[in-house]
């Protein structure tokens, strides 16, 4: 009887100084309790609080509250905007902005109602294609904006080409499109990657017309406006204006293959307006959005 009464006491004993031991240690973080959490959180599923998911191109496919909605016919007064290029193409904006009813954004095969961020590109902040959106409805330009976003933040030319990474990507976006609406305009806005590596005018040129063969190929007959965008203070080299990257943005221009101008953010967009001198603050995202609109107006932006 002594015999039971004594291990069961030794037992208890045990686990009393087990459970003061793992409460210290769980305390103060000694090993192995940090490495056992270490576990533990690898074992659980991380799900950011704004719901926000990226696929293997680093695209928001998902994010809280956004509203699917039912796609619009398109008419001679729709514009469907095909948006290519990377952070300031993407959701890298200082200021987030909610379309108006009239302004979509397709992805997937699916429309929802526009708002930043918008699904399809890389990033979770603001961008201007919403506000471009809204001020093309407002000012009677179109009845109804489709917004198809496809940038990835400090994607070089070279990975949108045939061979590049994103190309696939780019290939599966207008097939997704095609279905549904006919592309009006292509909106190219990308360069300060290839302006910081080093990219010489004619590899530049050279990986754009085989995008542009993908295009065409694809049946998109739409104009291509190509932007003036290699301007990102905090990048080495230190930038100036004069550069190969801008050389061959404007070089690329070519009304007879209906490749036209697009905005020069080089130009129109200063320090000021923007955040970390290079990602667009709202007071830059307004100018860019009013650009466009001169462009898409057939108009040379005021300076």
């Amino acid at each position: 009887m002594r015999r039971v009464i004594s291990a069961g006491l030794v037992i208890a004993c045990l686990m009393g100084a087990s459970y003061v031991f793992g409460a210290v240690s769980d305390f103060q973080g000694f090993w192995p309790i940090p490495d056992l959490k270490a576990l533990k959180q690898m074992g659980t599923a991380f799900v950011p609080a704004n719901g926000a998911i990226s696929d293997k191109y680093n695209r928001l496919v998902g994010f809280r509250d956004k509203e699917q909605v039912e796609c619009p016919e398109q008419t001679d007064r729709t514009m469907v905007l095909l948006l290519v290029g990377q952070s300031n193409a993407a959701n890298s904006g200082g200021q987030r902005y909610i379309g108006r009813q009239d302004v979509i954004n397709f992805f997937d095969g699916k429309c929802y109602a526009a708002s930043s961020p918008l699904l399809g590109t890389s990033g979770i902040g603001g961008e201007a294609w919403t506000l471009l959106g809204n001020k093309l409805v407002e000012r009677q330009i179109a009845d109804r904006v489709v917004l198809v976003p496809a940038a990835i933040s400090g994607s070089s030319i070279s990975l949108w080409r045939e061979g590049g990474s994103f190309y696939p990507m780019l290939e599966g976006v207008l097939a997704a499109v095609k279905p549904r609406y006919t592309i009006t305009h292509v909106l190219w806005h990308q360069g300060e990657t290839d302006f910081a590596d080093g990219m010489t005018k004619g590899e530049y040129i050279d990986s754009f017309a085989s995008i542009v063969a993908l295009l065409r190929r694809t049946g998109v007959k739409a104009p291509i406006y190509v932007s003036i965008t290699t301007r990102c203070e905090p990048d080495e080299p230190i930038w100036r204006a004069d550069n190969s990257i801008a050389e061959a943005q404007r070089a690329l221009v070519d009304p007879s293959k209906k490749i036209l101008a697009g905005v020069d953010t080089d130009l129109h967009v200063g320090s000021f307006d923007r955040t970390d001198d290079c990602h667009l603050a709202q007071s830059g995202q307004e100018k860019f959005a009013d650009a466009w609109i001169d462009i898409l107006r057939g108009r040379q932006p005021e300076h």
